[in-house]
């Protein structure tokens, strides 16, 4: 049984996931992000290359 340390990867961890576009599969830029101050979550806008434009929440 070989005893080696193996750098074997299981899962990926991102912080902030840029989803593929509905509309086309690629993977949009992201354009602006703005924090909302009175509650501490940052909203994020995402435009693809096909012209659809996307945007995320950060969750309570």
């Amino acid at each position: 049984m070989d005893r080696d340390f193996k750098n074997e990867v299981f899962s990926k961890f991102e912080p902030n996931p840029i989803r593929s576009c509905n509309a086309c599969g690629k993977k949009p830029a992201q354009v602006r992000f703005m924090l909302d101050s009175l509650t501490g979550r940052t909203v994020r806008m995402f435009k693809c290359e096909c012209g659809e434009q996307t945007w995320t929440e950060d969750k309570p």
